[in-house]
């Protein structure tokens, strides 16, 4: 019963860290000069600039910062399981840079579904 609590716990801080670290991030993109229009949530953190058109991939240990015209296309991909389809995300193929794609993680179809809506229209997709 100890190593449940203690398991609980060490996961408890661990993701408050990692989201301080993300929000750090965050900070210096903005401090940077990106203007967050649009926050589409996810894991990693997608954030989006409509007046400089670019969007922004933040993670604990930094972040990507693209222009509209490298993201190539916006595909919702998944697990299947026996039980069902689970772990969805939205998967950003790019190009001109280094990571050919990038995966944002969303707890449920819906909002993977919601996500890839709003970012193929602000994308033109």
């Amino acid at each position: 019963m100890q190593w449940i609590i203690l398991a609980i716990v060490v996961m408890a801080a661990l993701g408050y860290w990692n989201y301080q670290r993300t929000q750090g991030q965050q900070q210096a993109l903005q401090s940077a000069g990106f203007v967050v229009s649009d926050d589409l949530k996810g894991n990693p953190k997608l954030l989006i600039s409509t007046s400089q058109r670019q969007l922004a991939v933040v993670r604990g240990g930094g972040y990507l910062r693209l222009d509209f015209a490298q993201v190539q296309d916006v595909a919702i991909v998944f697990d299947s399981h026996e039980s069902g389809e689970r772990n969805y995300r939205l998967r950003l193929a790019l190009q001109g840079v280094p990571e050919n794609a990038v995966e944002i993680g969303y707890q449920d179809e819906f909002q993977a579904e919601s996500a890839s809506k709003q970012l193929k229209k602000i994308l033109g997709l």
